[in-house]
C-alpha cells in the first residue's frame, strides 16, 4: 500500500549505553567521594554508608533501563480484494446457409408441365455471446469451460410459376414469390481446449450441446419449435495483450429436424458449417 508524502515513518529512539555508562560511571565517583567524607566515625555512619550503597545499586539499575523502549508492531496489512482471475467474457460474428425441405412443402413434391420453383438456401447471421472460466492444463493445451448464448437471424426466398385454370377450365401460368424468416436461439455448455503454436498465436478446438429455440414466419403465420442442438469449432487465436484476443475459424452445427407446424414442412441444420470470427475478454 502507498503512502502519502508528508507522512513520517515511524522511528524508535534508543539511548546510547555508551553514552549511560559514562555517566553512571561519573555518578559512582560522586557517590563514593560523599561516601568518604561523611563516614568518617565508623560504627556511627555504618547507615549512611547503606543508604549511600541502595542509592548506587538504585542509579545504575534506572541507567541501564533507561535506553529500552517497547517494541511497536505494524498494523497487518489490509486484505487484498477479491479478484475475477481466470474468468473471460466474449462474442462472436459469423454466416451459414443450409439446405430445407421447402420445394416439397410447396409444391408438393411435384411440377406440373411449364411449372418453375427456385428456392434459396436459408441464409444465417450469427450472433453469439458466452461467459466462462479456464480451468488448467490438459494434455497439454488449456483448457476451459463456457456457457454460450447465441441468437441465427435467417432468411429464404423463393419464386416460381404456377398454372392456374379460368373459369373455362383453360390453363394459365402466374409467377409468385415470397420469403420465410426464421429465428434459432441455441444455449450450450461447451468446453475449450488451446494450445500455443507460436508467439502469440494459438489454435483452439471446442464442442459443446444444449437446446436450440426456434420460430418460424411467412406471410403473417408463425410458429415455434425447439429441439437438441450440438455443435464445435475450430480456428486460430491471436493474444492482443494479456486481457484482449481475437480469433477466427469454422463452426459446425447440428439441429435435429424441427417440424415447424406448417404441412410438415422441416429446417435441418444437419452437418452445417459456418464462419465466425470473435474478440474476447480475460479478467
Amino acid at each position: 500500500m502507498r503512502s502519502n508524502g508528508d507522512e513520517q515513518p515511524c522511528q524508535i529512539a534508543f539511548a546510547s549505553p555508551m553514552k549511560s555508562m559514562h555517566h553512571v560511571d561519573r555518578f559512582v565517583e560522586f557517590l563514593t567521594i560523599l561516601l568518604d567524607l561523611v563516614c568518617v566515625n565508623g560504627e556511627s555512619s555504618r547507615t549512611m554508608k547503606l543508604i549511600a550503597y541502595a542509592s548506587i545499586i538504585l542509579s545504575v539499575t534506572a541507567t541501564a533501563f533507561a535506553g529500552s523502549s517497547k517494541e511497536v508492531i505494524a498494523p497487518a496489512p489490509a486484505p487484498a480484494p477479491a479478484s475475477l482471475g481466470g474468468w473471460f467474457v466474449g462474442g462472436t460474428f459469423g454466416q451459414f446457409d443450409t439446405d430445407s425441405n421447402f420445394s416439397d412443402f410447396l409444391l408438393d413434391g411435384t411440377l406440373l408441365p411449364g411449372e418453375r420453383l427456385d428456392v434459396d438456401d436459408a441464409e444465417f447471421d450469427m450472433y453469439t455471446l458466452h461467459v466462462g472460466r479456464d480451468l488448467g492444463q490438459v494434455i497439454g493445451c488449456d483448457m476451459a469451460a463456457y456457457l454460450e448464448v447465441g441468437y441465427f437471424d435467417g432468411n429464404m426466398d423463393f419464386s416460381g410459376r404456377e398454372q392456374v385454370f379460368d373459369n373455362f377450365s383453360v390453363p394459365t401460368f402466374a409467377n409468385f414469390s415470397g420469403d420465410v424468416d426464421f429465428d434459432i436461439i441455441p444455449v450450450t455448455f461447451n468446453f475449450k481446449l488451446e494450445r500455443p503454436l507460436f508467439g502469440p498465436v494459438s489454435g483452439y478446438l471446442t464442442a459443446g450441446a444444449g437446446y436450440a429455440f426456434t420460430k418460424f414466419s411467412s406471410d403473417g403465420d408463425s410458429d415455434r419449435d425447439g429441439g437438441f442442438y450440438a455443435q464445435g469449432s475450430f480456428g486460430l487465436l491471436y493474444n492482443i495483450n494479456e486481457q484482449f484476443e481475437v480469433y477466427g475459424g469454422g463452426r459446425w452445427m447440428y439441429l435435429e429436424s424441427l417440424d415447424f407446424g406448417v404441412d410438415e414442412f422441416e429446417l435441418e441444420l444437419d452437418n452445417a458449417l459456418a464462419w465466425e470470427v470473435g474478440l474476447r475478454y480475460n479478467f
